[in-house]
């Protein structure tokens, strides 16, 4: 009488690993890809949240929106995100669920009215819709925080950017004295912002000038560094360099390679970064996604 074999062979048993190796190789890429399309549906979903804060605050300020930031005190700063809290005060829907563990790192950002909760990875567009950088003692308009009226400012809500994934900026100056040269890596300044790729000139704030004088003197028009690209001289640049971005609060194709962009009619979807910095297609950035007007002339 033979004796029932009850055992694997150690044949047997590399056979049935070497399967399952194999099944696990198929298998993975497909989970990865399906872990990150929910957080990207789960971040398309936080934008539009985040646009229902915006839509409920604007009619109790007279059609304004709120500013990117407001002036100190308190610390931490009253940014964009305390604003629409009151509307919104859901906090999952404040923080993006594709950041990794170096963008939390440098992009969460405490909210004022509760220092021990962050919010990151949304930036708003402050050069169109509100500026809070202004100084008494600069000239009008200067002297107050701006803050874009629907109906007024804004005619096509549908086609401007409200927020959208961001990187923040790369540095704050480009000043040798300062250290900071055009290869400086990313910081954490400018984090719950996102900037057109060119400086706004004669709409919205102005908010893009090249160095840190008076707001509308010398030509240059709101913010150290602007987006317009690279003077001579600047960082240590040898020559003129249009379009790089120093400076510039650049959105981020973190949303499986697009970036997640909020509208303020409401409506989130991505956009590849060509397509939300060149709104007539024509090959050649402007800024008709931004500035209000939906018009890629006008600056």
């Amino acid at each position: 009488m033979r004796v029932a074999r009850t055992a694997f062979t150690v044949v047997e048993l590399l056979v049935v690993i070497t399967v399952l190796g194999l099944v696990l190789t198929l298998v993975a890429p497909a989970v990865a890809h399906g872990l990150a399309m929910a957080r990207s549906t789960r971040s398309i979903g936080n934008l539009r949240q985040l646009g229902t804060g915006l839509a409920l605050y604007a009619p109790d300020w007279k059609g304004h929106l709120p500013a990117h930031a407001y002036p100190a005190p308190p610390t931490p700063r009253i940014r964009w995100a305390d604003a629409i809290w009151p509307y919104l005060s859901q906090r999952q829907a404040y923080l993006s669920p594709n950041l990794g563990t170096a963008d939390r790192a440098r992009m969460l950002t405490p909210f004022a009215h509760d220092p021990d909760q962050t919010f990151g990875g949304y930036g708003y567009n402050y050069q169109y819709l509100g500026n809070g950088r202004h100084d008494a003692a600069w000239p009008s308009p200067y002297d107050r925080p701006f803050h874009a009226r629907l109906g007024a400012m804004i005619t096509q809500p549908a086609g401007t950017v409200a927020l959208c994934d961001t990187d923040g900026c790369r540095a704050q100056s480009v000043n040798n004295a300062s250290g900071d040269t055009m290869d400086s890596p990313w910081s954490a300044n400018g984090v719950y912002a996102a900037d057109p790729p060119l400086a706004s000139r004669t709409l919205g704030s102005m908010g893009c000038r090249r160095s840190p004088t008076l707001p509308g003197t010398g030509g240059n028009y709101g913010y150290q560094g602007g987006a317009d690209g690279v003077l001579l001289g600047e960082g240590g640049a040898t020559s003129s360099v249009p379009g790089d971005p120093i400076c510039r609060a650049t959105p981020s194709p973190r949303n499986l390679g697009k970036v997640g962009v909020l509208f303020l009619d409401g409506h989130a979807d991505p956009f590849l970064q060509q397509e939300l910095d060149d709104a007539n297609g024509d090959g050649q950035v402007d800024n008709g996604l931004w500035n209000g007007l939906g018009r890629p002339d006008v600056r």
